[in-house]
């Protein structure tokens, strides 16, 4: 998850998968539980996702996801096929966008070809979403193992005594 924090909105940009095969009553309960235990009312959602339901026909399993989507205003924004063999054209293998079409109403959606998958990615521009600039700091992280410690403790005048399984001691 991702959250985007603008002047006038606070966004959170989520990705879910579900295997063809996978159980759906659990995923479906899984998602409602997730978008529950985050949901704000100042908080706007974004949902990306391989869901493996062909948005282009009617069928039981779109319309259990639309009406729980439905009770945080969560609505599908991609009405193209992003599949394309042959003569068959699917929106199955995808990534769906699920927005909230009220409060998120300046947006457009289009198909990515880019030739890598067999299915097309999907873009999502957000106008008029402004992201507030923090300043920027600086993090130095440092690996530790048994030998960069002993090497920094080395250097130091100081000397390790490890043995198996236990952190070094340091004798001063």
């Amino acid at each position: 998850m991702i959250k985007l924090t603008s002047a006038l909105h606070n966004i959170l940009i989520m990705t879910v998968y579900r295997a063809p095969s996978g159980n759906f009553n659990l995923f479906l309960k899984r998602l409602d539980d997730i978008l529950k235990s985050h949901y704000r009312v100042d908080l706007k959602f974004i949902i990306c996702g391989d869901i493996n339901i062909n948005y282009l026909s009617d069928g039981d399993r779109k319309r259990q996801l639309n009406a729980m989507l439905l009770t945080y205003s969560l609505a599908s924004i991609v009405y193209f096929p992003t599949r394309s063999q042959g003569f068959s054209s699917t929106a199955i293998d995808n990534i769906r966008v699920f927005i909230d079409t009220n409060q998120l109403t300046n947006y457009s959606v289009s198909p990515l070809y880019n030739g890598l998958a067999d299915h097309d990615a999907q873009l999502l521009i957000l106008h008029d979403i402004h992201l507030q600039l923090h300043s920027h700091r600086t993090y130095t992280t440092r690996s530790f193992n048994t030998y960069s410690v002993e090497q920094r403790f080395s250097n130091c005048g100081l000397r390790t005594t490890s043995g198996p399984r236990v952190l070094p001691l340091w004798s001063f």
